[in-house]
């Protein structure tokens, strides 16, 4: 239930700043040289957890590879965005995985992230 919690105020977190230039006349809002905000470094997860209390192990497992999206994907261990991208084009290509053995098909996901992964991955039907 803590983690749970923990994740909505992550998001809760993130997602505010998005809603009140929305709420607010553009030309009454400041911009953003005017309040000092400066952009912090991206990464190719969903979140950047590696400064947070949750951690990667912490995330709702296991995730479905037949539904999930290319945000979810690159939350497990081994997967960067390019990867997820493949995992979905294969998907589209070849359509649902029967086992998550078969996402060892996938160009640039090996035995070795397989096993990485094992636990952490499941596959059901749409």
């Amino acid at each position: 239930m803590l983690k749970k919690i923990a994740r909505m105020a992550l998001y809760v977190t993130i997602a505010t700043p998005l809603l009140i230039p929305s709420l607010a006349n553009a030309e009454q809002s400041p911009s953003l040289t005017e309040i000092n905000v400066t952009p912090i470094a991206t990464s190719t997860t969903a979140f950047d957890l590696s400064h947070s209390s949750i951690s990667r192990d912490s995330l709702l497992i296991p995730l479905n590879i037949n539904t999930a999206s290319k945000l979810e994907l690159t939350a497990l261990s081994g997967i960067g965005e390019r990867k997820a991208l493949r995992i979905i084009e294969w998907r589209k290509r070849h359509g649902a995985f029967k086992t998550t053995a078969e996402l060892a098909k996938v160009n640039g996901i090996g035995k070795a992230t397989l096993t990485r992964l094992t636990g952490s991955i499941t596959v059901t039907k749409q």
